[in-house]
């Protein structure tokens, strides 16, 4: 196919960016151009294989026909028009495309423009000679209405031997397109940016190496079938492709792979590693998917489990949490972990892991409920152990032994706690105590269990809207005659599933 076209050049960077225009029908275009689409059906597997491929392939949206559809019945109407031009981009992984000056003939005059050929002779869709960059569903439409054999035009990004139109510069023009039309889905968005180097995953950004591990770490816990030998749950199952659900082998745990790769990038790689270096992406993944494996063959009651319940059952906080703690143990210990061992130590498998006593898990609530199970996880699966007084994990999580921590401090002649001769008080939950202060009249809370993820401390006496202390919560209180001696509080304590428990004390000076 010969197209005749201007040519012009845009000078940028350094390079010199050669732009053809012309006129061909959608029918020819259909013919000799593709875009390099992935479906709805495409398996996330392959999605992520494709952008480790180099040049990568299937980056662009799958075709709407909806939209297709519309489009050809408005053009068969004979009144209407698309003056609308389509950008096109020669095809990474073909070849045959000339480029040469029209002369008139038997002259060496130049007329100013110049001879587009394409082959048009391809069996195989994939290998049409141009890619359509923008428009794809113009052409789609209009090659199927009774104007597929009029005028469109088209503006060529062709290479003249500058090797200005790398693939990645190509994605950058088709995510700036596209984005002004139809704003691409999240997954889209996130993957087309890593596999191109594009946006947060740039080199220019002093996060990217972080955020290019942790999603490279997604990658391939969704493309590799097996590690050390076992079969890999998440293999097909974390979700590339927004059309199609996706779910590891023993259900549960269901990430969409921006997601996951924030959640690695947070708690692993941009975080400071303890055993030596980072582990490396691969080895990476093959924790998680141990790990998962070991949660599985631990756990009893599947069904009615927070990890692998049904859908009512299910709490991604749980399972968030549990990630976060296999990072937080990858960073101190490296690839060590037998975790089946370890969470029969923690006693996983006695557990009851059915949390239907969870009141809510929205708003306020769940900030703090993935506060703590996030807090708590790290902790046990860092340190091998239950947490003090705490027989399982989903009895601490309701907030067995729970605590807030009041230090009682001397003050300086200036007015602020002095460093010596502190005293401490453990406000423990459902107690009711009282404490002398002395002359430590500065009071501040100063720490809590883990199980506590916020606090309230409230006055004891006050009938109606409760007086809260926030000075004790924060830099701290003296206690003076302003207050009334004794000082009686309460700590309301907010434990996971909003769930509380007070301790009452009475303070003495």
């Amino acid at each position: 196919m010969r197209i005749e076209c201007l040519r012009s050049s845009i000078s940028s960077g350094g390079k010199v960016f050669p732009i053809y225009i012309g006129f061909a029908s959608a029918a020819d275009i259909s013919n000799i151009a593709i875009a390099p689409a992935f479906t709805r059906q495409t398996d996330h597997q392959q999605i992520a294989a494709n952008i480790t491929a180099q040049p990568v392939r299937d980056w662009q949206r799958p075709i709407n026909y909806d939209r297709v559809d519309q489009i050809a019945e408005v053009f068969n109407n004979s009144g209407a028009l698309m003056p609308n031009p389509v950008l096109l981009a020669k095809n990474a992984f073909t070849s045959g495309i000339s480029i040469r000056p029209k002369r008139i003939d038997s002259t060496s005059y130049s007329t100013g423009t110049f001879i587009v050929d394409v082959p048009e002779d391809v069996k195989d869709p994939s290998q049409k000679p141009l890619w359509i960059l923008d428009g794809q569903h113009r052409i789609t439409g209009l090659s199927r209405s009774a104007q597929s054999g009029d005028p469109v035009p088209v503006v060529l990004l062709l290479d003249d031997g500058s090797n200005a139109y790398s693939s990645p510069l190509l994605a950058n023009l088709f995510a700036q397109v596209t984005t002004a039309a139809t704003k691409l889905d999240e997954l889209h968005n996130e993957w087309l940016t890593y596999a191109f180097n594009l946006g947060k995953y740039a080199t220019s950004r002093n996060a990217s190496d972080a955020a290019k591990r942790a999603f490279e770490t997604v990658v391939e816990l969704c493309r590799t079938p097996a590690f050390r030998g076992e079969a890999n749950p998440f293999f097909n199952n974390v979700q590339f492709n927004e059309h199609r659900p996706a779910s590891p082998t023993f259900g549960g745990f269901s990430f969409k792979c921006n997601a996951l790769g924030d959640l690695v990038s947070r708690h692993y790689y941009n975080l400071p590693v303890q055993h030596r270096v980072h582990l490396n992406p691969s080895e990476l993944a093959a924790e998680l998917s141990h790990a998962y494996i070991a949660l599985h063959q631990t756990v009893g009651n599947h069904a009615s489990s927070v990890f692998f319940g049904k859908a009512q059952s299910q709490q991604t906080i749980m399972q968030e949490a549990f990630l976060v703690g296999v990072l937080a143990r990858a960073l101190t210990y490296g690839s060590t972990a037998d975790y089946r061992s370890l969470l029969q130590e923690l006693k996983f498998q006695n557990t009851n892991w059915d949390f239907s006593w969870v009141r809510a898990l929205s708003g306020p609530a769940n900030t703090v409920s993935k506060r703590i199970a996030r807090n708590v996880l790290e902790d046990a699966l860092v340190r091998g152990a239950l947490p003090e007084a705490s027989g399982n994990l989903a009895d601490h999580l309701k907030g067995n032994g729970a605590a807030v921590v009041l230090t009682f401090s001397r003050l300086t002649p200036a007015g602020r706690p002095a460093k010596q001769g502190k005293e401490q008080y453990k406000m423990l939950r459902g107690a009711t105590g009282s404490h002398n202060a002395g002359t430590t009249t500065h009071v501040k809370a100063t720490e809590q269990t883990s199980n506590v993820g916020d606090f309230e401390i409230l006055d004891a006496k006050t009938v109606g809207r409760p007086l809260r202390y926030k000075e004790i919560e924060g830099r701290g209180l003296c206690l003076n005659g302003e207050y009334s001696n004794p000082l009686e509080i309460v700590v309301v304590m907010k434990h996971y599933g909003d769930l509380s428990s007070q301790s009452e004390l009475q303070i003495n000076w």
